[in-house]
């Protein structure tokens, strides 16, 4: 498990993407501190992010691959109330991702991806959490979460 910027994850989804653009599903809800919980997936890879919105269109965070997806994982990915969004993840000076579509909100079915998770990966939540939260003061956004 490597946790890395934002903007390296979106970057390793894109390629996945770009090589099979079928099947792909975005669930996202909040976590217990307010922080966004971001789970994508292709049909075999699944990606969490944690991150904040440093402005309506640009999300600040952390990912990380976390595992190969299963039936189960598939079905939860597939509930929620539809969530449009279109978020740009720069790359270089010149250079941006713009990630848009329609994905699942769902704060239960992000608290269900969280626990199965982290019973295969115990350290998970809590280094994305800690990584997050180093980037976001870092950043000037860190608001001191309660």
């Amino acid at each position: 498990m490597t946790i890395k910027p934002v903007e390296e994850i979106i970057r390793e989804i894109k390629e996945h993407y770009d090589r099979e653009p079928k099947g792909w599903r975005v669930l996202r809800g909040k976590d217990p501190r307010g922080h966004y919980d971001t789970y994508i997936s292709s049909s075999k890879f699944l990606w969490q992010m944690k991150t904040e919105l440093k402005n309506p269109y640009q999300p600040v965070g952390v990912g990380t691959m976390v595992s190969d997806t299963s039936k189960k994982i598939k079905r939860i990915m597939d509930t929620g109330d539809p969530l449009p969004f279109a978020e740009i993840y720069p790359q270089t000076k010149d250079i941006a991702i713009i990630a848009m579509g329609i994905g699942k909100y769902s704060p239960e079915s992000t608290d269900q991806l969280r626990e199965i998770i982290s019973s295969k990966q115990r350290e998970l939540e809590s280094n994305l959490t800690a990584s997050l939260n180093k980037l976001l003061s870092r950043e000037g956004l860190y608001m001191g979460y309660i």
